[in-house]
């Protein structure tokens, strides 16, 4: 469906964390180091840049570890630590082999900043190292060694591709993992794993926006029957049907879900108990409007829904999905093919 997926920890931010607090650690190691190098070399401004970024980092290493705002704090280490590289490349005394560092840069972005934004602060950064570098090294421009020069920037760019083409194929990667351990693999719905995630997001956003909630559990009536009669191939394609009508009415920011056999949740942000009442009516006629066909097969089809509201039923996803469950088991005693929202 059309709904945000609200994001967890992964979507790559738990390996970025786990990366950045490494990078965090050597970058203070490194930066102790240098100070020690610098210092007896006589470059002080350096070495106490050096030793600031290592005390710095130490200290970002604690925020890091549990801090939601993740890119935030990426950012705020990465961008002063790539300006100290460019102006060690800068300064007058130091090392030509500091420009060897530039070849981390597009790796640490885009393993860091993701795609988009990694692309953009590695450019930004190579072209501002290859500018000092030209300005430190003009010999390079009047003795024509242009072949130099193109050794320098070619390589830089092939590792800048490298590093796009890797988070590009990494990010893609995640992304199919995720969809795949939040669908039902048979009605390509959302499962039980997704719902509670997207619970959580839309009770925050009720929270904040003083909004309603509810929730619905449908359940199809006799469905072992056609299993009993039609075999279980048949009965995949019924819950297949049934979860297409189900796409078909709701709106995008309604999750419906399989959770199993022939059991759906339908999450409906922005909708309290009485018009929970009349989206859970539509979909009931419209399964019994719409029955299975397939060929000269047509098995007509009904279903029993239990309605709860987040507040006035429950607070958890646990706590309304039991209220829904139990009008759920009242609908099928009074008859089935019908909607509770009370009892």
């Amino acid at each position: 469906m059309g709904m945000k997926r609200p994001g967890g920890d992964y979507d790559g931010q738990s390996q970025r964390r786990a990366l950045l607090k490494a990078l965090l650690i050597i970058t203070a190691l490194c930066g102790m180091l240098f100070f020690v190098i610098n210092s007896r070399r006589g470059v002080m401004i350096l070495a106490y840049l050096e030793l600031g970024a290592a005390v710095a980092s130490l200290a970002l290493y604690i925020v890091v570890r549990r801090t939601r705002r993740l890119l935030l704090w990426t950012l705020l280490y990465l961008i002063p630590f790539l300006t100290i590289m460019m102006i060690a490349l800068y300064m007058p005394r130091s090392s030509p082999s500091v420009f060897l560092w530039v070849y981390i840069v597009p790796v640490l972005c885009h393993l860091l900043l993701g795609q988009r934004l990694g692309l953009a602060v590695s450019v930004f950064y190579i072209l501002v190292a290859l500018v000092m570098f030209l300005y430190k090294n003009p010999a390079y421009l009047h003795s024509n060694q242009y072949a130099e020069i193109a050794n320098i920037t070619l390589s830089l760019a092939a590792t800048l591709a490298f590093a796009y083409v890797y988070e590009f194929s990494s990010h893609r990667s995640r992304s199919d993992l995720m969809v795949m351990a939040s669908t039902d693999p048979l009605t390509r719905l959302a499962n039980l794993y997704r719902f509670r995630e997207a619970f959580d997001y839309e009770k925050r956003r009720a929270l904040r926006l003083n909004s309603p909630l509810s929730v619905l559990v449908l359940d199809l009536d006799h469905f072992k029957a056609v299993n009993d009669s039609h075999g279980h191939k048949v009965g995949d394609l019924v819950l297949i049907h049934v979860a297409q009508r189900l796409r078909e009415r709701l709106r995008g920011t309604d999750l419906p879900c399989r959770v199993g056999g022939e059991e759906f949740t339908v999450l409906l942000p922005d909708t309290g108990r009485d018009e929970a009442v009349l989206v859970a009516e539509t979909l009931r006629e419209l399964i019994e409007q719409q029955p299975y066909r397939g060929g000269r097969l047509v098995i007509p089809l009904s279903c029993s829904i239990g309605v709860a509201e987040w507040g006035a039923d429950g607070d958890t996803i646990d706590e309304l999905v039991e209220a829904a469950d139990q009008r759920l088991y009242i609908a099928k005693q009074r008859g089935r093919n019908q909607v509770v929202a009370e009892g």
